[in-house]
C-alpha cells in the first residue's frame, strides 16, 4: 500500500521524457540518441495518448497508444490501440501496470491490444476486455542457410548437412509462388496511400471492422531511421485502384527481414487477393532479405498467403477490445501487421 502511494499515474508530458528516457534505457536495447527519443515520444504527440508511472522524479512503467481511424459496420470511429505496456521488472506484482491501463481504459476511445506477451494475454481478459478476433503469423524462408536453421531447432537435423543438400537448389526456388493477376491488372509504388486509397474504406466489402490507413501516423512510421524501409504499393486493374499495400525491409536478429504490413482490396476474390500478396513479396526480393512475414485476421487473406508458398508460422495474436462489444459485435475484423508498434519494432541502429 505505501508503495502505491509512493507511485502517480500521470500524462506524458515533454518535461517527463528525461525521466521516459531512462526507463527506456534501462528496460529496453533500443537506440539512444536524442533524435530517436523526439521522434519516438515528441513527435507523435497530436496523435497519440501515452501515461507513465513516477515514483518522484523517476520513470518506473509505461504506456502508449496510437489514435487510429477505423471503420466499425460502415461507420466512422476513433480508435487506440495500445502498446510498450510495461513496468520496471522490481514492481512485478505491485499493480504499476494494472493502474496504467485503468488510466487508458478511461479514456473516452474505443481501444485495441493486438498481440503481445503472456502477460498481456493474461491480464486484459481480467480486467473485462474481449476477444474479437485471432490474427494468425505467417512465413516465407527465402534461402537454404534459414531453412536450415529452422531445421535444427525444430526437427533436430544437422545444419551443415540441411545446407549441403539445398545448396544445389536455385535461389528463385524459395521465393514466392507467382500469381497471375486478372487482365489489365499492374502495380505501382506510391510515396503514400493518398485520399484514392482512403476511398476505398468507403466500401469495406465484407470486413465490418477495418482500421484506415491514417496519412500522420504513416508519415511518423516512415520517418523512423531506426526501423528500415518501406513500400507504399497501388494495386490497380484497368487503371482503376482495387487495393493498396505496404511492405517493410528490416534488420532482426536472424538477419534482413521482410514484412508483408497491410493487404487491402474490398470485395477482392480470392485470385485477386492471392496476386495482391504474390507482387508484394516479389517486391522485397531485390533487396534479399531471408524471410518475409506477415499476418492476417481476415480469411481470404489467409488463404491467399498460404497459397502463395506462406506457411503458418505460430505466434498468432489475439486481438482484444474495451469496452466490450454488445450483441452486434463485428464478425469480420480486418487485422494486420499495420497496428500498434508492429510496423517499426525491432529498432536498429546506433546504441
Amino acid at each position: 500500500m505505501e508503495l502505491e502511494r509512493r507511485i502517480s499515474v500521470v500524462p506524458f508530458a515533454p518535461e517527463l521524457l528525461p525521466a521516459v528516457r531512462g526507463f527506456s534505457q534501462a528496460y529496453w536495447q533500443r537506440p539512444t540518441s536524442d533524435d530517436y527519443f523526439e521522434w519516438r515520444y515528441l513527435r507523435p504527440a497530436a496523435f497519440s495518448r501515452m501515461f507513465v508511472a513516477m515514483r518522484g522524479d523517476e520513470c518506473v512503467g509505461t504506456l502508449c497508444a496510437l489514435v487510429k481511424r477505423y471503420r466499425l459496420q460502415g461507420e466512422r470511429i476513433t480508435c487506440l490501440e495500445v502498446f510498450d505496456w510495461h513496468a520496471l521488472s522490481e514492481l512485478r506484482g505491485a499493480g504499476v501496470g494494472i493502474r496504467l491501463m485503468r488510466a487508458m481504459m478511461r479514456q473516452p476511445e474505443r481501444i485495441f491490444s493486438v498481440g503481445g506477451t503472456s502477460d498481456v494475454h493474461a491480464t486484459l481478459p481480467l480486467m473485462g476486455w474481449q476477444e474479437v478476433a485471432t490474427a494468425q503469423a505467417y512465413e516465407l524462408l527465402l534461402g537454404p542457410d534459414l531453412i536450415a536453421e529452422r531445421l535444427q531447432r525444430t526437427r533436430g537435423l544437422p545444419q551443415a548437412l540441411t545446407r549441403a543438400v539445398l545448396a544445389p537448389v536455385p535461389r528463385g526456388v524459395f521465393g514466392p509462388r507467382r500469381a497471375r493477376g486478372p487482365a489489365g491488372a499492374e502495380v505501382r509504388v506510391v510515396d503514400r496511400p493518398g485520399d484514392e486509397v482512403l476511398a476505398l474504406y468507403e466500401t469495406a466489402g465484407a470486413n465490418d471492422l477495418v482500421q484506415e490507413p491514417d496519412p500522420r501516423v504513416l508519415e511518423w512510421t516512415v520517418a523512423s531511421r531506426w526501423s528500415g524501409s518501406w513500400r507504399c504499393l497501388h494495386f490497380r486493374v484497368g487503371g482503376a485502384l482495387r487495393g493498396w499495400g505496404m511492405t517493410r525491409v528490416h534488420v532482426t536478429k536472424h538477419g534482413l527481414q521482410g514484412s508483408i504490413l497491410e493487404l487491402f482490396a474490398p470485395g477482392a476474390d480470392a485470385s485477386l487477393h492471392r496476386w495482391m500478396v504474390s507482387e508484394a513479396a516479389v517486391s522485397m526480393l531485390g533487396e534479399r532479405p531471408r524471410r518475409i512475414v506477415a499476418r492476417a485476421s481476415d480469411p481470404q487473406l489467409q488463404h491467399a498467403l498460404t497459397a502463395s508458398g506462406f506457411r503458418h508460422a505460430g505466434s498468432d495474436a489475439p486481438v482484444r477490445t474495451w469496452p466490450k462489444f454488445g450483441p452486434e459485435r463485428p464478425h469480420s475484423p480486418y487485422f494486420t501487421l499495420l497496428h500498434s508498434d508492429a510496423p517499426i519494432l525491432p529498432y536498429h541502429g546506433e546504441r
